[in-house]
């Protein structure tokens, strides 16, 4: 082997894999605008989901974004299944107009993991529940937004589940909580 041959393997072995220990390292140092800014609304939903009276409602807190979609909780109950998402903006106003269909679309789609999981057990979810989190304002505190997309306050939250009529038995309730514990790894909770 000659000198002209060396240096390039000497590069090679050397400076390619330090340059890219430093560009991961960079990567991994690098501020995320989503992390720093956010607030912990995910938390604030959990804390008021405990306040509901279990039984009849059961909660599957704190769902990681790889397993049910954009749904932060599932919130199973007398009332239904509801795939739970946070927001830190006020509760909207219900639409003047009817909804376009891509609104609706948008909504099945953060349901549609949920209702594949439920598929187990043949049933689907009821709807998404919207928990806001933005000051607080005189108002309702509920808003259907459009079908199938409900925004609560989420100082409220309690209020807005005493006033859902009843469908789910006990027996359909814990079968639906099972289903979903189980669909995203955790494990069986009536076992």
């Amino acid at each position: 082997m000659g000198p002209g041959i060396i240096i390039p393997v000497v590069i090679l072995a050397v400076v390619v894999p330090v340059g890219l220990m430093w560009a991961k390292k960079t990567f991994k140092d690098a501020p995320n605008d989503r992390d720093e800014v956010a607030p912990p609304t995910g938390r604030l939903t959990g804390a008021a989901l405990r306040e509901l009276p279990a039984p009849p409602w059961r909660v599957v807190y704190e769902i990681a974004e790889d397993k049910l979609g954009g749904s932060e909780h599932v919130l199973i109950g007398p009332a239904g299944i509801f795939a739970v998402r946070s927001a830190m903006s006020p509760i909207p106003e219900p639409l003047d107009a009817p909804p376009e269909a891509a609104e609706i679309g948008r909504a099945a789609i953060v349901r549609g993991p949920l209702d594949d999981a439920l598929r187990r057990c043949a049933m689907e979810s009821d709807r998404l529940l919207e928990v806001h989190w933005a000051p607080p304002v005189d108002g309702p505190a509920w808003v259907e937004v459009m079908p199938g997309v409900t925004a609560v306050d989420g100082r409220r939250l309690t209020e807005w589940a005493d006033g859902q009529p009843d469908h789910l038995t006990s027996a359909q309730i814990d079968l639906a909580w099972q289903t979903v514990t189980t669909s995203i790894g955790r494990p069986d909770p009536l076992s």
